[in-house]
Order: C-alpha cells, then sequence, then structure tokens
C-alpha cells in the first residue's frame, strides 16, 4: 500500500458571517475519493451553519466557499442536531474545486477507509482534526490552524448501552482531558479543548499497533460529532452512514455536479 499521511487529508472549516462580520473555524472535513469521485465528509451541524453564512475552505485561491453537492441527514422539526446520533453530511465536490484543494491537501484514498461491522471490534482509535482554539492569523493577516489528535481506548458495550446508542452506527472512544498524555513521553500533555475538530476523522489502529506512530497504519472508519467531557467520551459515527447518503445522492446524480 502506498504511504500516506491522513493528515493531509484533513481540511480546516471556516464559516464567513456578515453580522458580525468575521471568519472563524467551526469545524474539519475529511477529503476524501470514493469511486474515482471527490468528496468532504463531515458532521451535519457544521453544514447547518450554512444558514447564517458561507462555509470556507483554504484553496489554492485562499479561503473560497466550498463548491459541490451538499447534502445530510434531515430531522423531524421537534428533534434537535444535538440529538442526531448520526450527525453526518458530506459535499460531492465539483472536479475543479477538489484541483484547488489539492494544492495543500490530497484526498484519503479509498483504500484506507474501511466499513466496520461494529465497533465491538475496534481497541484503540484517534479522533483527528483542527481545534478552533488553534485557529488564528498570521502576520500578513491569512487564516491559520493546527491540526490535532486525541487518542483513546474504544468503549465497551455497556457505555453504548448507558449513550442509547449502537456500536453498529456509532463509535465512543474514552478520553479524559485531564489524564492526556504525550504519546512518545507519556508525561502530562495540555491538550486543546474539542471545539472545532467536529466532521474530522475517526481513525482505528491495528490490534498490537495502538502505541504506534506510524500513520501508515490506521484507517479512517468513522466521523466525529460531539465530546462529553464530563464523562471523558468522543463520539461518532461509522462510515456506514455517510455510503449510504453517498448512494442516495448518486441516484439524484448530485445535483449534476460534475
Amino acid at each position: 500500500m502506498p504511504t500516506f499521511d491522513p493528515y493531509d487529508a484533513l481540511i480546516p472549516v471556516f464559516l464567513e458571517t456578515q453580522a458580525p462580520n468575521r471568519v472563524s473555524q467551526i469545524g474539519t472535513a475529511v477529503f476524501v475519493e470514493l469511486h474515482g469521485e471527490p468528496f468532504l465528509y463531515t458532521a451535519a451541524h457544521v453544514t447547518d451553519d450554512r444558514k447564517i453564512g458561507q462555509l470556507l475552505v483554504p484553496t489554492s485561491h485562499g479561503l473560497e466557499p466550498i463548491d459541490g453537492y451538499m447534502a445530510f441527514i434531515d430531522l423531524p422539526p421537534e428533534v434537535r442536531r444535538s440529538d442526531d446520533d448520526a450527525d453526518i453530511a458530506y459535499f460531492r465536490l465539483s472536479s475543479e474545486f477538489a484541483t484547488d484543494l489539492c494544492h495543500h491537501f490530497k484526498p484519503l484514498p479509498q483504500a484506507r477507509c474501511e466499513l466496520i461491522k461494529s465497533s465491538m471490534e475496534l481497541t484503540v482509535c484517534s479522533a483527528s482534526g483542527y481545534p478552533a482554539s488553534k485557529s488564528g492569523k498570521t502576520a500578513d493577516g491569512a487564516h491559520r490552524s493546527e491540526i490535532f489528535s486525541f487518542r483513546g481506548v474504544a468503549a465497551q458495550q455497556h457505555v453504548y448501552d448507558s449513550l442509547g446508542l449502537s456500536p453498529d452506527f456509532n463509535i465512543v472512544i474514552h478520553f479524559s482531558k485531564k489524564r492526556a498524555v504525550d504519546p512518545e513521553t507519556f508525561e502530562k500533555y495540555p491538550t486543546p479543548s474539542l471545539k472545532g475538530v467536529s466532521g474530522g476523522g475517526i481513525f482505528a489502529w491495528p490490534k498490537g499497533e495502538e502505541l504506534s506512530d506510524d500513520w501508515n497504519l490506521p484507517k479512517l472508519i468513522g466521523l466525529m460529532h460531539s465530546f462529553r467531557e464530563k464523562d471523558g467520551l468522543i463520539i461518532g459515527s461509522t462510515l456506514l452512514p455517510v455510503i449510504t447518503a453517498v448512494q442516495l445522492g448518486r441516484m439524484k446524480r448530485f445535483g449534476g455536479v460534475q
């Protein structure tokens, strides 16, 4: 398998609003190639912010609005997005826009993605993305952000039961900010808030390689959407609902996007 750094496929998502007039980083997306077509996978609560502004990502021309067909799992009016167990969305990017993205990023090959049967087969996972607290501006006024990974042990069935979630469709990872350590020195390490990591990738480390730092090993198995800091739990969805949504979009020819 060719060497590929999955960090190259993680993209910070910014929101541009008019009132107030500002640009701020709000989430993360995963740049993926699926059946030869370019996609951005992210969380639905990130795309929900299109109601109040434009979603922007870094391209060869600077921060630009995402160009493509967008789809998400809609909810009944009485259900809040915070109660959405799936919380997934995607963009089927236009070919031209995907080319512009490749100035800074590389799409994750399909071979580096895996549809798992159950989260019960997982051992250790990393949730990776761009914490909003690490974003800012450079001296010349350009927007920047910094990538970060949060690694933890996969939860067991009783945790899913307590949350009312299914390991067939969800992924739960134990992660305590207070007990976080540097993976190389195992000394206490202050981690940033996970705000802004929503929509980022969840990568599974192979059994026997749980403490490895070789990013050629893990595969993308899901998308992170929430962090229960009090309980020390990172929660996300497997790729199954995303792929299902993509198949529905393909039936609609992605709104004619080429």
